[in-house]
């Protein structure tokens, strides 16, 4: 049995002023599955936080089939007002059961294990930077240095082609030695400074409510999008 030990969430707007285009869903458990998902609005159209909440709560009904996740989620944007006819959203969910844990991911949010005492990303992103380092035309180091890092190349919208990852992980490789399962989600907002220096102190990186307090406190020294991040500490128990 896979029992919720501690969960950590944050969720804000890159300023006061703006709309925050970010939803989540902090872990709930259906059955003897555990969902948890964040979703990004796209930024630039309209709507992208009615796309992000429809994700959601098109998630929190449909829970089956990773598919008809993100098929329901475009019939309900497509079915929007013609004024929210380009609303667009990403979305990174998971379902965490004794088999494994089954990711649907669309976009550029990210899902994270921790692994030791690293965080291994277990999502590609779907943008511009990631697509130019797949076909090898610039390496990681290059692709710091240049513009367009957050341009995506699929959502979940009717303005491009929706492609988006099915991904399982079998339970014997996620778990540690203590039969726990440690696993982030996070927006770009928050990845961007996980990134910049990904690493805290032991203490800090064994504990999930640590852990956000400290990636919360460094984004909020200069945010440069909306930030979300969910942080959750499972443990299988016989």
């Amino acid at each position: 049995m896979i029992t919720l030990y501690s969960t950590s969430t944050f969720s804000f707007s890159k300023d006061k002023v703006q709309i925050n285009q970010d939803s989540y869903l902090t872990p709930q458990k259906f059955h003897d599955t555990y969902i948890f998902a964040i979703a990004d609005g796209v930024g630039g159209y309209l709507g992208g936080e009615i796309a992000s909440n429809l994700a959601i709560s098109t998630l929190c009904e449909t829970h089956d089939k990773i598919k008809t996740v993100f098929t329901r989620t475009l019939e309900k944007i497509k079915a929007l007002p013609p004024e929210l006819k380009n609303a667009s959203t990403t979305l990174t969910f998971g379902y965490l059961s004794e088999e494994g844990l089954h990711i649907g991911h669309i976009g550029d949010c990210r899902l994270y294990i921790k692994q030791g005492n690293k965080l291994r990303q277990k999502t590609k992103d779907h943008t511009s930077h990631q697509r130019l380092l797949d076909e090898g035309i610039y390496t990681k180091k290059e692709l710091k240095e240049l513009k367009g890092k957050s341009i995506i190349t699929t959502a979940i919208s009717t303005q491009v082609e929706m492609k988006y990852d099915e991904i399982f992980i079998p339970i014997d490789e996620i778990k540690d030695k203590n039969g726990e399962i440690f696993i982030y989600l996070m927006s770009d907002g928050a990845h961007h400074f996980w990134e910049l220096r990904p690493r805290f102190s032991d203490n800090t990186m064994n504990s999930v409510t640590k852990f956000a307090a400290a990636l919360q406190k460094r984004i909020e020294k200069a945010p440069i999008d909306d930030y979300s991040l969910i942080a959750a500490q499972f443990k299988i128990e016989k």
